[in-house]
């Protein structure tokens, strides 16, 4: 059994329970953008209903009421959109829509939003030569070759060509999707409002309520700016990083080249720093697995180490108590959490399946597979 093995077994997901509930209503979305969807069943008013983790979802209306639009008039939501159509994702996004969309930020009809954004001048159909990259340079060289134009050069040259001498009307990209790109407003907004999306993808990101201490989300952050321009954003939310977590991320991710060079390989050192360590207690792990208990004492112990700053003995106590497949949803996020502060993305992955499979599909793990994900495809590009 190679080391961590273990995460790749477990308990069959729980049952969600969701046909207790009413689910909301999906009338208004196109027919055509509907495979883009969970079935409608699965957009219940709770999430999670039938566990102790249920709650209530807030829809995008309700929250109009209790947070804070932008200088423009966008909420959190439409403002995450934007990004989201920056990336050139939306709409009909290959993977669907996923839950998040209703459950933390209570859209039911993505594609409504989307035109809404369209109607007010945030987003506009991006022309079809952005779509070229994916084609294969032998589609593209076939395709400069009947317009009789030259075929030598590296793809993204090969793609230039294509866009500056064939008109519009004649370009042919199987499976073709339209897609939204942002206009200059959107692009200003979205600049202007940056912690929405940095705050959607933070890793200690906490619930809408203090369960878990004070919120730190972004609708605490949207509170904090009250629709006030966020120009200083980064220094708000890192002066919160450096008291709560005592490293300012914001701040510290919007530095110059030789800076983020020399942090990269700071935080590789430290990867493989961690890596090394977990593999020489790869027997005290396993031998831990095997003691009495179900998981619950090294799970308290591990977030004792945590809070005291100790990540290593912390990661020990964790990974025996994932190992014995104990149910709680804090231990899998708390880890992934860790993992991630390490950048070791592939650990984390197999932390946040195991969660899955033994305490059930949260929101939040599912959102953290959905991301760790798309974090260890676009590393896979930068070699």
């Amino acid at each position: 059994m190679g080391l961590f093995d273990f995460l790749t077994g477990g308990k069959k997901n729980k049952q969600n329970g969701r046909s207790q509930f009413a689910f909301a209503d999906s009338s208004s979305i196109d027919p055509e953008e509907k495979q883009f969807y969970q079935p409608d069943d699965y957009y219940t008013f709770y999430a999670f209903p039938g566990t102790d983790s249920a709650h209530k979802v807030i829809t995008f209306e309700e929250r109009k009421k209790i947070s804070f639009p932008s200088k423009r008039g966008l909420y959190v939501a439409e403002i995450l959109l934007l990004d989201y159509c920056r990336q050139g994702k939306y709409p009909k996004p290959t993977a669907g829509y996923p839950g998040l969309w209703w459950f933390e930020y209570g859209i039911r009809d993505v594609g409504h939003a989307l035109e809404s954004l369209r109607n007010r001048g945030f987003i506009q159909w991006a022309p079809k030569a952005n779509s070229l990259h994916t084609l294969k340079v032998d589609e593209l060289k076939r395709m400069l070759e009947t317009a009789g134009l030259p075929t030598n050069g590296k793809k993204e040259e090969l793609i230039e060509r294509v866009a500056a001498n064939i008109p519009e009307q004649r370009l042919v990209i199987p499976g073709y999707v339209a897609k939204y790109k942002l206009t200059d407003l959107g692009r200003e907004e979205l600049e202007e409002n940056g912690y929405v999306p940095y705050m959607h993808k933070h890793s200690e990101k906490t619930t809408d309520d203090d369960t878990f201490g004070e919120p730190f989300n972004v609708w605490s952050i949207n509170r904090l700016f009250r629709g006030e321009t966020p120009s200083d954003w980064r220094t708000v939310v890192g002066q919160i990083e450096k008291r709560k977590f005592g490293v300012d991320t914001a701040s510290s991710s919007h530095v110059d080249g030789s800076k983020e060079s020399k942090s990269r390989a700071s935080r590789i050192s430290e990867r493989d720093e961690m890596r090394a360590f977990l593999a020489s207690k790869k027997r005290e792990i396993q031998e831990g697995i095997h003691t009495p208990g179900d998981g619950f004492a090294e799970e308290s112990k591990g977030m004792m180490l945590r809070s005291k700053g100790d990540d290593k003995a912390a990661l020990v106590m964790f990974y025996i108590s994932i190992g014995k497949r104990f149910d709680a949803p804090a231990l899998y996020r708390e880890t992934a959490i860790l993992l991630r502060k390490y950048g070791m993305l592939e650990e984390e992955l197999k932390v946040v399946e195991a969660g899955i499979r033994n305490s059930g599909p949260s929101e939040d793990l599912l959102h953290r597979k959905e991301r760790v994900t798309e974090l260890i495809e676009k590393n896979k590009g930068k070699k």
